[in-house]
């Protein structure tokens, strides 16, 4: 067997909570799929930013299992990714308890993924290894995606 070097348990904890912050935002706009079935257009939106979500997810698992170094600074990253988390959270709390209309439903999408995205540009420069690095780059070009979909989506409906 030969000696594989691997992200210490620390690190993983940290990309596994990457993981769940992805699955959660993919969640919701699920839940915001089955929203408004009436509108194919929109209920496509949702499922494809959900979808996505869950490609994010992947790629955090696939770091897990092929990056060898990792965080920089991990104290700060654990503070924000629970932050990120407990905002998730709540916004959890919020869709599933009450009847959204559309546009409340966007406004918190484009909340969610700025949130992201600001969480995906502080988190760059926190990292030892490259290909990290560069996948929370992506994930920031994915974020900004979205909110253009989702903006564009809104200034539709208007």
């Amino acid at each position: 067997m030969k000696n594989m070097i691997k992200l210490p348990l620390n690190e993983i904890h940290v990309l596994e909570n990457c993981c769940t912050i992805e699955e959660k935002c993919a969640h919701i706009y699920r839940h915001f799929s089955k929203l408004y079935p009436e509108q194919p257009d929109i209920n496509d939106l949702w499922i494809k930013v959900a979808s996505e979500e869950d490609h994010h997810a992947d790629l955090f698992r696939l770091a897990i299992n092929n990056i060898k170094t990792g965080l920089n600074d991990l104290e700060i990253s654990c503070k924000k990714l629970n932050h990120v988390l407990t905002n998730l959270d709540s916004i959890h709390c919020i869709v599933r308890t009450k009847q959204l209309t559309l546009p409340e439903a966007f406004e918190i999408a484009l909340h969610i993924e700025k949130s992201l995205a600001e969480f995906h540009i502080a988190s760059i420069v926190k990292f030892a290894d490259t290909d990290l690095s560069e996948l929370f780059i992506r994930m920031e070009k994915y974020d900004q995606g979205h909110l253009e979909l989702l903006q564009n989506a809104v200034e539709s409906l208007q």
